[in-house]
């Protein structure tokens, strides 16, 4: 194994392709650095294994390209394979997105990332978090397998699974999903619960299975629910029952 601390050329190529994989993991909609944007590795140690293509960094890794900063306390990848990883308080920062994790992994080309343990991505006001998220950069579709949740200006939806379809604006909860906001007076509960955010103007919600809204005291059941959450109006299909509180 040769040793490469002070060659940050050869760092350079090897290391663009995890750092861009990394950056699609939270730049949703932010631009990708171009692939000839110098990229910089620091660490305490940085070791390259020309025969295998492996690079190893450790102790304090920071990883710069363009905006994009990727901090942790190891890093790996595989230039033959096109696999890495981010170990350790893995932290990256690239315009107003923010990941946060233990561990970060990209497979296939960098193109399936699964951020694990406490992963918490944040896009301006919006915030998603599980134990586990995992991110399709082709399809722009991030999934949190168990206990996800998912955190807008206006509420909130906890569910077993949670489905982010980043290019459509709209989020998918199944399983025990809890959907909470405050601002406007809502409370409901479904099997499976999807939050349309566009158009603008005309966000709704559909609770699906055994869906149950409350809403300034109304209380709406039915086994699908449409809640138009510009419009504070809601429709229901199926056996329905609505029980009106006077004001």
């Amino acid at each position: 194994m040769r040793t490469l601390s002070h060659s940050r050329r050869v760092l350079t190529a090897v290391t663009a392709a995890l750092v861009l994989a990394l950056g699609s993991l939270y730049a949703v909609a932010a631009p990708q650095p171009a692939a000839k944007t110098p990229v910089e590795i620091v660490a305490d140690t940085i070791d390259y294994d020309s025969v295998q293509g492996v690079i190893h960094a450790a102790g304090d890794v920071r990883i710069t390209q363009g905006q994009a900063v990727i901090t942790g306390a190891k890093a790996e990848y595989n230039t033959k394979s096109k696999e890495g990883s981010i170990t350790g308080g893995v932290k990256a920062i690239n315009q107003d997105a923010t990941l946060t994790a233990a561990e970060v992994k990209s497979y296939k080309e960098n193109t399936y990332l699964v951020a694990s343990g406490d992963a918490v991505l944040t896009k301006g006001d919006s915030r998603l978090t599980g134990p586990r998220i995992e991110y399709f950069a082709d399809t722009q579709y991030a999934l949190v397998p168990a206990d996800g949740k998912v955190e807008m200006p206006d509420g909130t939806m906890t569910a077993d699974k949670i489905e982010a379809f980043l290019n459509e604006n709209s989020v998918t909860g199944t399983g025990s999903v809890h959907m909470v906001s405050p601002v406007r007076k809502l409370d409901a509960t479904a099997d499976q619960a999807t939050y349309y955010g566009e158009p603008k103007g005309r966000s709704k919600v559909i609770l699906s299975g055994n869906a149950r809204a409350v809403q300034e005291g109304n209380v709406l059941t039915g086994e699908t629910l449409t809640i138009r959450l510009d419009d504070k109006a809601m429709d229901a299909k199926g056996r329905t029952k609505l029980i009106i509180t006077p004001q």
